[in-house]
């Protein structure tokens, strides 16, 4: 079994444990994201991730008591995907962004809270692996008190996905970070491709003694979060949460669900501010699941998915010949 519990470290301090299901904000969601965090403080009391490009640009972002803060790179916010998932929500004006203003903020970030920061990454930007980690520690050298966590993206030969050949080979290189981050799409085309390829350095990992976290970003489901896990992740970051709605193992799309659910005379404001607080919940319920599979290696936890991530689980089996 790939599933596992992790404890993440800082100072010689716990400050957080896998299976980590992260809430994150970002400005590509068009609505006012910092007025929502902070109505759900006592909600988001474990762990948050934002963006080092929204703090760039925000002059009142709050800082709420959380466990653990992750400062994604700001990479995602700066670029333009037209792509499906982000129908409803898609923000498409974009500021400049660069390595010297993400710096700027995370050298003004306050030691006093407990901050996973993630590489620089940016979507124009392609270097081989090599020079991807020799970036990130350049960084991450100026910085202390802090978790550092690598963000691996596609290198000089392929611009949309990783190299995973190439990753594996060079598995040892990322034995100095603390965290180990890849974009859910950039991993395959498919659920299985990106199941396999999570499996395959998950098993490198093994193999040459490195514990090191692997946290998927984008991946913030009903479905694709426990297939990543059961895969060998154990981090998982996403905007699911507050574009669609979570309800009895599916994820749906709020406008149409969320007035079947608390019915069609209710302000849609408030219904919506409903079900990010019922979305938080589910969240906290889904990683209970996630930890009783870890504990016992059955499905049953997970309801009316029970049979389809057995199988899932089953077929990713099969593919890596009983390794797992």
């Amino acid at each position: 079994m790939l599933a596992r519990k992790l404890k993440l470290q800082l100072g010689g301090l716990e400050v957080g444990e896998t299976p980590m299901l992260i809430p994150s904000f970002s400005s590509r969601v068009n609505m006012d994201v910092y007025k929502l965090i902070k109505p759900m403080g006592e909600s988001l009391n474990e762990t948050i991730l934002i963006s080092a490009y929204d703090l760039c640009y925000s002059t009142d972002f709050p800082i709420i008591d959380t466990d653990l803060i992750f400062i994604d790179s700001g990479g995602y916010e700066c670029g333009i995907d037209n792509g499906i998932s982000e129908i409803g929500y898609y923000r498409p004006e974009a500021f400049s962004w660069n390595q010297e203003k993400y710096l700027n903020v995370i050298k003004n970030w306050p030691n006093n809270v407990p901050t996973v920061l993630i590489s620089y990454d940016h979507p124009t930007k392609r270097e081989t692996i090599e020079e991807q980690v020799e970036n990130a520690e350049a960084i991450f050298a100026q910085m202390d008190g802090l978790l550092k966590e690598f963000l691996i993206k596609p290198d000089k030969t392929n611009r949309n996905k990783i190299n995973l050949d190439s990753l594996i080979k060079n598995i040892d290189l990322v034995g100095s970070f603390d965290i180990l981050g890849i974009t859910e799409k950039e991993l395959g085309d498919s659920i299985f491709d990106r199941m396999i390829s999570i499996a395959k350095i998950r098993i490198e990992l093994d193999e040459r003694g490195l514990e090191i976290p692997l946290h998927i970003f984008g991946s913030l489901d009903t479905i694709t979060t426990p297939l990543y896990y059961f895969s060998g992740a154990d981090i998982f970051d996403g905007l699911s949460w507050l574009r669609f709605t979570f309800h009895e193992g599916n994820t749906l799309y709020t406008n149409s669900f969320g007035p079947m659910l608390y019915g069609i005379h209710k302000n849609t404001d408030l219904i919506q501010a409903k079900i990010f607080e019922d979305n938080i919940t589910y969240l906290l319920c889904l990683k209970l699941m996630l930890e009783k599979f870890l504990s016992n290696g059955t499905f049953d936890h997970f309801g009316a998915n029970a049979e389809f991530f057995n199988k899932a689980y089953n077929d990713l089996k099969v593919t890596l010949n009983g390794v797992i």
